[in-house]
């Protein structure tokens, strides 16, 4: 039996522990209401999208009414959601948050953010059916909405792959892409392809046959041999493009090929025929795929019977690790770009991209409207914003691979060669 003097001490002591607990946790609670939990990765992608742009979405959820217009679209190969890392089945998006972000476009009046309006939020988002099978599947995404231009794909496809390259250095990311058109080139196609499929169906599995007769999309998604064989046998969507089609993906590609970004036509990547159109995209790395992206312009009029509102999306995928970061003021502001960005002419836009490229690398803030064309737009547009400097480029500068630097103060201006700009403008004040 312990003695009197025994239990004293062990209550004492029990006593002490408790106290510490108890300081340790409001030490704890204290830290925690000045940290959040962030992610690096997420944050380098949002510097990056930033710079090219892209402003924060305000908060998206997926609504009943999105859920019902999403039953609208019944593709067999959209109907289930597979995760990113199933290698048996395409991840084919969300379609639940595109229906989302258009709505709130449309009610909510986005176009208030700009126009076009170039928006990045973080997913899956609430009210996401597909969670439960994707909970370890984060994914940034990326719209443009407003713009059928295609500097919108370039813009697009260029930021997401420096997202990537900055989250995924080791990998030897690679762009698939190709081209589904417009509503009458995705008709020729679907009905060559139904005439395709009907001749030659004898030469595939039967177990794939019924699903075939069904939809004769499904075949872009099934994984066997005789089938392979048999899609690289079938016609191609790009061979079906409309003359404005076949104009777009072209721009589409010279301006991949003007930023060096390594690209190879897919044909399999087909989307949903319902309400994808023209470009679709994919990037993967060695071992998995890490982003996808489709036009969705036609979704509109599908969904509300409304005219077609040009749109364009991409999720990257990205794995990312969460730490305690002392929260910042909110008082702090971000450092203000003193360079607004201004091109006019084919050859000076599709060089544009990579200019602002360079000036993120140098860690140059730049704002710049390359969906505008007229010069007018784009000199107001830098004035209202009070731009201290405006950094120019016309046809001529572009063959001499130079750009005209203005102070838009004192309007004196000078011709400055690209490959001497990063240095001359850290050097202005």
């Amino acid at each position: 039996m312990p003695t009197k003097k025994t239990i004293l001490r062990k209550l004492q002591r029990d006593d002490k522990k408790l106290k510490k607990a108890e300081v340790d946790f409001a030490r704890d609670q204290k830290i925690k209401a000045h940290t959040t939990e962030v992610s690096p990765e997420f944050e380098c992608a949002e510097a990056t999208a930033r710079h090219y742009g892209f402003i924060p979405l305000p908060t998206i959820e997926i609504e009943k009414p999105d859920m019902v217009s999403a039953k609208k679209f019944s593709e067999s190969h959209l109907a289930i959601v597979k995760p990113w890392n199933e290698e048996n089945d395409r991840f084919a998006g969300y379609l639940e948050e595109k229906i989302s972000i258009m709505r709130n476009f449309v009610d909510k009046k986005w176009s208030d953010l700009g126009m076009p309006l170039m928006g990045y939020y973080t997913g899956p988002v609430k009210g996401n059916p597909h969670l439960r099978r994707t909970s370890d599947n984060k994914t940034f995404n990326l719209e443009i909405i407003g713009t059928a231009k295609p500097i919108a794909e370039a813009m697009l496809i260029e930021t997401v792959f420096v997202i990537l390259k900055d989250r995924y250095p080791d990998d030897e990311c690679v762009i698939e892409i190709n081209s589904i058109g417009d509503k009458e080139s995705m008709a020729k196609f679907a009905k060559e392809l139904s005439n395709y499929c009907r001749k030659e169906i004898g030469s595939i599995p039967a177990v794939f046959r019924t699903q075939i007769k069904k939809d004769i999309f499904s075949i872009f998604t099934m994984h066997d041999e005789k089938v392979a064989e048999f899609v690289d046998n079938a016609p191609k969507p790009m061979a079906f493009l409309s003359d404005q089609s076949r104009d777009h993906f072209k721009e589409v590609l010279e301006y991949l090929e003007s930023l060096g970004l390594p690209y190879e036509i897919n044909h399999k990547l087909i989307g949903s025929r319902s309400y994808c159109s023209e470009t679709i995209f994919e990037i993967k790395g060695k071992k998995e795929m890490l982003a996808i992206g489709e036009r969705y312009g036609t979704l509109a009029k599908k969904v509300w019977g409304k005219k077609d509102i040009p749109a364009i999306g991409a999720a990257i995928l990205i794995h990312p690790h969460f730490v305690a970061k002392k929260s910042q003021p909110k008082k702090e502001k971000e450092i203000c770009a003193k360079f607004y960005f201004i091109q006019f002419g084919n050859d000076a836009k599709r060089k544009s991209l990579a200019i602002i490229e360079s000036l993120r690398k140098a860690k140059i803030p730049v704002h710049q409207a390359l969906s505008k064309d007229k010069l007018s737009v784009q000199l107001a547009t830098a004035e209202k914003m009070n731009t201290p400097y405006i950094i120019m480029m016309g046809q001529k500068e572009a063959i001499e691979e130079s750009v005209v630097v203005r102070n838009m103060t004192t309007r004196a201006q000078e011709t400055i060669q690209i490959s001497l700009l990063i240095t001359h403008l850290k050097s202005l004040k």
